[in-house]
């Protein structure tokens, strides 16, 4: 069997075909949210990512988040042409990642067996139904390494270019791409410059969006004791889901070696002291795929690396090695989506039943925490008006809400699956058992669709 067929169409046939199967439709990571709702704002007009609350008048921010700019910005474009197309811009940086990734191996002559790097790296796989900004940082990484191994008179300042614009997704691709924009400069000053003029749509982004062009996102804290978690779940992401990856870069030749060991031992080491360690709070299974995400934009790297380790060697081309390369991705990419559409039903029915239950009624969701909420609620909002859905989560804005409303409904969802949805758990049901203090609670709906998660619905009337 031809290579070019084992290892680049039908591979992306079985990733078409699984997204034709089981098509994205729901946002199913608490970012996406913000991307998603930062985009939809900024359409109409609404940079500041606020909405009026319809029982107070109050303005407030929808959804925290300011992530950099760049992911919301084509998220955007997307939405302008069709809502739907959200839902697969991130296979459409995907498959242009593996194209260009293909180019790259092509013109370099190293076996496209390197590509399979993106085809079972089950974090990719996952992300790839998001709108996560490691996407769009995947394609300009790729970009980047093409690039990097394109090497003519202006790639080097289309390479700075490149970097100077990857900060406007994430920060954390600057470790990748600066070392290989730095190795392959001819004009240092002209490089510079380039990465400036790449920049300045992060620099442009901020000011319209915060009058502060060099605004940086807080996130979770760096510290030395972060050391034991994750060290052990990079330890498999590198080891088990990237197959004892270090010993790819074992042929890679010497002038290349350097800007890849560069950029792949800051990145690894920023983030073995970065706070956010997944497994913790949300299990290994989500873990692997939530701290896993971090290394999609490196993939493009490892890509190389293991077409480097896997050159010359004669087992490759046996057309048996193939058929069972190919029958493992099929089963990898099936598995995932297939497990993936079972999650994403089940947030569907939750809105379903938030529909038949409130009908017409303006319904109050109090979750104090409002982000990871609206995964469970978000196909039930898109028939309503965002500024319907409330929190209702004090006494005077209780009073304001009896003033106008009458009775009203409290829906909210628990969960036993992870620590930090369990910590949710208790603060909700402070929530109900003050509300029964002083009103008439009762739950009218319970509705368990087969998993951890669990919707109540309360009606709130006064005694």
């Amino acid at each position: 069997m031809n290579n070019k067929y084992t290892y680049l169409f039908l591979p992306v046939i079985i990733i078409i075909a699984c997204f034709i199967i089981w098509p994205p439709s729901q946002l199913m990571i608490t970012d996406e949210l913000s991307y998603f709702f930062q985009a939809k704002n900024w359409i109409g007009g609404n940079i500041n990512n606020t909405i009026i609350d319809a029982v107070s008048g109050t303005t407030h921010t929808l959804i925290e988040g300011h992530y950099p700019p760049g992911n919301s910005f084509i998220l955007g474009g997307f939405y302008s042409i069709n809502e739907s197309l959200i839902y697969f811009a991130g296979l459409i940086f995907y498959l242009a990642s593996i194209f260009l990734s293909y180019q790259t191996l092509k013109e370099n002559n190293l076996p496209i067996i390197g590509l399979c790097v993106l085809y079972l790296f089950i974090p990719l796989i996952f992300i790839a139904r998001t709108t996560m900004s490691e996407m769009p940082s995947l394609l300009l990484i790729t970009i980047g390494v093409y690039l990097y191994f394109r090497n003519k008179s202006s790639s080097y300042l289309w390479l700075a270019f490149i970097t100077g614009l990857s900060l406007s997704f994430r920060e954390t691709n600057l470790l990748l791409i600066a070392p290989l924009a730095f190795f392959i400069s001819k004009n240092y000053i002209y490089s510079a410059l380039a990465f400036l003029a790449g920049l300045s749509f992060r620099l442009l982004g901020y000011y319209i969006l915060k009058t502060n062009p060099f605004f940086v996102k807080e996130g979770y804290p760096f510290g030395l004791e972060y050391l034991p978690d994750t060290i052990f779940i990079y330890a498999v992401i590198l080891l088990v889901l990237l197959p004892l990856s270090p010993l790819w870069f074992s042929r890679v030749p010497r002038e290349n070696i350097k800007p890849f060991s560069i950029g792949l031992l800051s990145f690894l080491g920023l983030h073995l002291v970065y706070g956010y360690v997944a497994h913790v709070y949300s299990g290994y299974t989500n873990g692997l795929l939530l701290n896993g995400r971090f290394w999609i934009p490196a993939l493009p790297i490892f890509v190389i690396a293991m077409s480097y380790y896997l050159k010359d060697r004669n087992w490759i081309n046996n057309k048996w090695i193939g058929a069972a390369i190919l029958g493992i991705i099929l089963i990898v990419n099936v598995g995932v989506h297939y497990k993936i559409s079972i999650k994403q039903n089940e947030f569907y029915q939750f809105s379903e039943e938030l529909k038949s239950v409130t009908q017409d009624q303006l319904t109050f969701i109090d979750m104090n925490s409002r982000t990871p909420i609206y995964r469970y609620i978000y196909s039930f909002v898109q028939d309503r008006k965002w500024s319907d859905i409330n929190l209702v989560n004090d006494s005077f804005h209780i009073h304001q809400a009896f003033e106008k409303n009458g009775s009203f409904n409290v829906a909210i969802i628990t969960s036993g699956a992870t620590v930090a949805q369990s910590s949710r758990n208790d603060q909700f049901y402070k929530i109900i058992d003050k509300l029964k203090e002083n009103y008439s609670v009762k739950n009218i709906i319970e509705f368990c669709p087969g998993s951890n998660s669990c919707l109540n619905m309360y009606e709130v009337r006064e005694q």
